[in-house]
């Protein structure tokens, strides 16, 4: 488990481009299978020096329409400490705001 450590405001995109693809998207809106998941879209890893870090995002109930739109998202930083959130906001190159 991850607690919330902090946010990064990046389109989707950006961070596709510097993480791959997410761990977990949620179907979204438009299926059969769409449910009211607190977290559509998220990253999750484990760094040797920072432990597991997520990216994700937190009860927006549509199904990842508003944190994949294309345009900037308030994410999610998850992590065991605040260095999570700097490790995810130097691999972006932007400064990231502590919870």
């Amino acid at each position: 488990m991850t607690s919330l450590q902090g946010y990064v405001a990046a389109t989707y995109d950006e961070l596709v481009d510097v993480f791959g693809e997410p761990d977990y998207k949620s179907p979204g809106p438009d299926t059969e299978y769409w449910s009211e998941d607190k977290v559509e879209t998220e990253w999750e890893w484990v760094d040797e020096d920072y432990g597991k870090i997520t990216i994700y995002d937190w009860k927006q109930f549509d199904g990842g329409r508003t944190s994949r739109s294309g345009m900037p998202y308030r994410w999610h930083i998850g992590g065991r400490s605040r260095e999570a959130v700097d490790f995810v906001a130097n691999r972006l190159n932007r400064i990231a705001h502590c919870a």
